[in-house]
């Protein structure tokens, strides 16, 4: 995990910095300071942002003053972005701590820059103040003994062109350029591996690089420890940057003399790094170099050995990543006698280097060779008009108007010449006929296989009931011609926001997490009753209700993208709740409608809120222990809230290797005799005309008469007569099993989003998150085809009650779809 998820915050003393020339009052900024690197979001050569914290003395009276800021590259410094180009004021919200104004400016990856702030009243410029030059580029911690601080031969200059490589002075808490001597916290003044290894950094990633140097020669792990004197400036250091990459470890001479044993030097680093981390603002990898030889000291195979055994044990362990092993440097790279052999200067530019491999090896593994992961994001209207068929029940509604919108959102990943797309519709699922024709229409208007393209549904119950509509206008019989305008609307308009998407994919910093949904919006609707049997829709007003029969998932999997300089472009979220409750003849998202709006009030009005439905075959939002529901606003409004809440907690994926795979399996579909089928349109007859039916009864009729389409070739009954969600060009006459798509897209081995067909019990959703390898696994159910119906785990079946009656597959299918997404997450982790 890196080190840049919370809040920037830096203490240093107060001073003041040159000001601009203003016919104005000067201005005193604190911070940034000048040469101060801030560590930036990203990994790619020039890629990224940070919030920067800008901190100052208070004028009097200038709290009613109208704040600006602008950010001006200078000296060689790269462009900050289309939000603070050279030159453009920008307003500035600040908030007053004491005596002094703070404020946070996104400023994008790059610098040097020049930061100008000032305040305004009635149109007049009070007071302008200056800091420069600062950056926002890589920052590491450097900790360790003797190699690492001024012990080595040769004193070495930055030779970058633009000077862009700074040491922070702790004991100061002031930044330089990073000449040697390094600022450390001992005696020594010779030379570094610093500087060469920061102008390469510089070189190759094209931002500052910032080096923070607590190392003290001739320590052991030992006074490195909580209770030492050289843990408290390691700690103070680390709050001082807020953010930094990584520490870099250069140690282990000092326990090779105090024959220091393999556990108990495992036993130091990690009580040593445990404790630091506890105390900073988030917890960085510690690259660990082998540092053990020290020729001129010693002759020790076997305590080297020790040592070099501990490093390879803790690099094993969480938190801890392979440095260089700088023992392998020998003869001409180790120094004379008068330097006790440390590093000559080919000795210090040779460590720089395995430095430098190092860290693109362990933090910075996509740098500088590839290019930066692009994501593309659209939205796209689906509404129907008036009059159009609202589906989600057993008897027909026509739409009278619109509550809100109804939308198609495209969301697509391009990895070098690999891509993938995922489009959420606001419907009640989507049919294999509607897949179909979406995806291999996609596909040739784009280079995106149709295996890595998915269509999903939110399963709004206010949302078209389009399948009969859709099975007329593809077989191109005769049919009403405002609906057949509306099926090819909406065939059109999916297949253009997935195309526009595409088009519109480029370079973004994506970031995962979860959020837990505080407020309890979903119950699990199936219940155990006292004789043993399970039903749905139960109150615990019911004497005879025991408990809920299985759990629910109060996780909310989140995936962020934003532009290169930060910018929020679009959040996909996903959560584990059935849509169904609007009702009525107007047409509605469903809560996560309210979702896009709270999340569009609080972090920007373009900002795409795409939502995947989880695994909630049997959840819904019906409080068991309570007469009074929910509404859509407070559902949608209380998850929008969690996922603000979270948004800016969630952690950058710096190895964002895109990796889809797909894999179609045969679903067992239930039988449906002759007999059961001639019953079953009799029972939807009865129904049709009003006559009071079973609600079981029905259920199960309107199945069956889905299952005799499906299965038979010449099926018993002609099911256009009979039914209108349910018909399929692409199903019909399939035979005894169903064939459906599982699809997992996986982003290095931080994010996968599995994609399934049908509704899932949440069961079965539970068990993919457990087993995944991913830090951060999303579950979208209804994805390319609803035919499925409901799909239970294997122990519902044997409770029963309206999800069972309501599925069309045998038990077990939901453990075949587990089995296979955990195989796909397993592969995929591997090409990982």
């Amino acid at each position: 995990m890196h080190c840049f998820y919370r809040g920037f915050v830096i203490f240093v003393a107060v001073f003041a910095v040159p000001v601009i020339a203003y016919a104005a009052e000067p201005l005193t900024i604190q911070q940034p300071q000048p040469h101060q690197v801030i560590q930036r979001k990203g990994i790619a050569s020039g890629f990224g942002y940070a919030n920067v914290r800008v901190r100052g003395v208070l004028p009097p009276e200038s709290n009613t003053a109208e704040w600006e800021y602008r950010v001006v590259p200078t000296n060689g410094g790269t462009s900050v972005g289309p939000k603070t180009e050279s030159g453009q004021w920008n307003g500035l919200k600040i908030t007053v701590d004491d005596d002094r104004f703070v404020a946070n400016v996104r400023i994008g990856a790059g610098g040097w820059y020049r930061l100008d702030v000032r305040y305004r009243r009635e149109g007049s410029v009070i007071a302008v103040g200056t800091v420069e030059p600062f950056g926002v580029g890589e920052v590491f911690l450097v900790a360790g003994q003797s190699y690492a601080t001024n012990c080595n031969d040769e004193q070495f200059n930055v030779t970058d062109p633009h000077n862009r490589v700074a040491a922070l002075d702790s004991t100061k808490g002031t930044w330089r350029v990073a000449t040697d001597p390094q600022p450390v916290m001992d005696s020594s003044d010779g030379g570094s591996i610093w500087p060469p290894l920061g102008d390469a950094l510089a070189n190759d990633l094209g931002v500052p690089i910032g080096f923070a140097n607590v190392a003290v020669k001739a320590t052991s792990s030992m006074q490195w420890r909580p209770q030492g004197k050289l843990h408290p400036p390691l700690v103070r250091t680390g709050q001082t940057l807020g953010n930094f990459r990584a520490v870099l470890w250069q140690q282990g001479e000092s326990d090779v003399i105090a024959k220091t044993s393999t556990a108990n030097y495992v036993a130091n680093l990690t009580v040593i790094r445990d404790a630091a981390a506890k105390q900073w603002t988030c917890d960085p990898p510690w690259l660990l170099a082998k540092s053990t030889l020290h020729p001129t000291v010693y002759n020790d195979p076997t305590g080297e050995t020790r040592i070099r055994t501990a490093i390879e044990e803790l690099v094993r362990r969480p938190g801890f990543r392979a440095g260089p092993d700088t023992d392998s440097l020998k003869g001409s790279y180790r120094g004379d006698a008068n330097s006790r052999r440390h590093f000559s200067a080919a000795g210090q530019r040779a460590a720089a280097n395995l430095w430098r491999t190092a860290i693109y090896q362990m933090v910075l593994p996509q740098v500088p060779a590839s290019k930066p992961f692009h994501v593309g994001l659209a939205e796209a209207d689906i509404t129907p008009p008036r009059g159009f068929p609202m589906a989600g029940y057993y008897h027909e509604r026509l739409a009278q108007g619109t509550n809100d919108p109804l939308q198609a959102k495209a969301i697509v990943f391009r990895d070098g010449d690999e891509s993938a797309a995922l489009v959420v519709c606001d419907l009640i699922g989507i049919s294999t006929d509607l897949s179909r024709k979406v995806r291999q229409r996609v596909s040739e208007q784009t280079d995106i296989p149709r295996t890595n393209i998915v269509i999903a549904a939110t399963h709004s119950h206010t949302a078209p009931d389009y399948m009969k509509e859709l099975w007329l206008t593809l077989g191109k019989r005769p049919q009403n011609a405002l609906r057949r305008k509306y099926i090819n609307s909406l065939i059109e308009e999916i297949v253009a926001v997935t195309v526009d998407a595409a088009a519109s994919a480029k370079p973004a910093l994506v970031e995962s997490g979860t959020a837990v949904q505080q407020m309890t919006v979903s119950f699990n609707r199936r219940f155990v009753m006292r004789d043993g049997s399970v039903k749905t829709w139960q109150n615990f007003t019911n004497p005879n209700v025991i408990r809920a029969a299985g759990p629910i998932d109060p996780v909310i999997g989140l995936l962020a993208v934003r532009s290169e300089t930060g910018d929020l472009r679009g959040v996909f979220s996903n959560f584990a709740l059935h849509l169904d409750t609007v009702g009525g003849q107007k047409w509605s998202a469903d809560y996560p409608f309210f979702i896009d709006r709270t999340l569009k009030s609080s972090t920007g009005p373009d900002v795409i809120s795409i939502f995947g439905t989880g695994c909630c075959g049997d959840i819904n939002h019906s409080n068991p222990r309570s007469t009074q529901r929910n509404t859509a606003g407070t559902i949608g409004t209380s998850i929008g809230d969690s996922i603000v809440r979270r948004i800016d907690r969630l952690q950058p994926i710096e190895q964002t290797a895109l990796v889809v795979k797909s894999r179609t399996v045969q679903l067992p579909l239930q039988n449906a005799t002759n007999e059961e089928v001639a019953d079953s349109v009799r029972i939807v007859a009865q129904a049709g005309r009003g006559e009071k039916v079973d609600f079981f009864e029905h259920v199960t009729a309107y199945k069956k008469i889905i299952l005799d389409h499906f299965r038979h070739a010449q099926p018993f009954e002609t099911t256009s007569d009979h039914i209108t969600w349910g018909l399929s060009r692409s199903l019909a006459g399939i035979g005894p099993s169903l064939p459906v798509d599982v699809t997992v897209m996986t982003i290095g081995r931080d994010v996968a989003i599995v994609c399934l067909p049908g509704e899932v019990f949440v069961e079965l959703g539970l068990a993919i998150k457990q087993g995944s390898p991913f830090h951060t696994t999303m579950i979208v159910e209804l994805s390319n085809a609803v035919e499925t119906i409901y799909i239970p785990n294997r122990a519902a079946y044997a409770g029963g009650s309206y999800e069972v009656t309501n599925s069309a597959v045998q038990p077990g299918s939901g453990e075949i779809l587990v089995e296979t997404a955990l195989t796909l997450l397993r592969e995929a982790a591997t090409a990982n």
